[in-house]
């Protein structure tokens, strides 16, 4: 296997991290499934290996960034089964007590996601639905006419909102009103699709814990509605709109995206 070299403008902080996300993209052969198994999005995986717009963290003042950026480096050594301290003290980041609240919630969330079981969201509604109508479902009455008509398109909705195909519903005027909505996204809390454990992020910004997801995390996941929801453009407008959003949105307003 030919040996890759380091992009030249690759920061010296990241060179650490770099040589083990290069051998493990090169080993896994899908940077997509690494950056799932690593719990990162694609993007911040290709900003790493091309050396693409880094902060020189030796350097850089922002505190926001710079606890972002420990976050993520501790999430792809505890991914990549490496020693969190000795990665972030390589990459010049703070290694010390303050770090090992972090690094802990890190390696349980990683090992949260090994042992839940993978499945789709909106299925078993939707599946339940499709075998009442075919008398298949046990105990359960079979609807007719206009009534069937609504939970089909109620179950599609939710099965498809689960799934990416479609958008959440989103803040109206009320929800604004209120302060039922995603300070993240502006998606609507008042819609029980929506919702996870948290008062102030919805299900897709927020993780198990109720905890807002890393900015990088909530990029990919915007990227990816604005390429399902926007025919016709490409992944990089997509990125690049999901960015300007996410500065309008309370919980980014003002930060610089990760």
């Amino acid at each position: 296997m030919q040996r890759r070299t380091l992009p030249e403008n690759l920061p010296k902080c990241f060179a650490g991290v770099w040589e083990e996300l290069s051998k493990a993209d090169s080993a896994t052969g899908s940077r997509r499934k690494l950056a799932a198994a690593l719990g990162v999005s694609t993007h911040t995986l290709q900003r790493i290996l091309s050396g693409e717009n880094l902060p020189d963290l030796a350097v850089e003042k922002s505190s926001y960034i710079l606890s972002s950026w420990t976050r993520t480096l501790a999430r792809i050594a505890c991914g990549l089964g490496l020693d969190p301290f000795a990665l972030l003290e390589s990459a010049g980041l703070d290694a010390g007590e303050n770090t090992r609240d972090l690094v802990h919630a890190e390696r349980s969330k990683l090992e949260s996601r090994k042992r839940e079981p993978s499945q789709v969201g909106g299925m078993p509604d939707l599946a339940g639905f499709i075998m009442a109508l075919a008398g298949s479902w046990p105990g359960a009455a079979t609807p007719s006419g206009s009534e069937a008509l609504k939970q089909l398109q109620v179950s599609l909705a939710r099965f498809l909102i689960a799934t990416g195909c479609a958008p959440p519903g989103m803040a109206d005027g009320s929800d604004l009103s209120t302060g039922s909505f995603c300070r993240s996204c502006m998606a609507s809390l008042s819609d029980p699709d929506n919702r996870g454990i948290s008062h102030d992020f919805c299900r897709w910004c927020s993780d198990s814990e109720g905890n807002l997801r890393s900015p990088e995390e909530v990029h990919e996941i915007l990227t990816k509605w604005f390429m399902r929801w926007q025919n016709g453009i490409t992944g990089s407008q997509a990125s690049e709109r999901a960015r300007h959003y996410m500065l309008a949105m309370p919980a980014w307003s003002g930060s610089r995206e990760h």
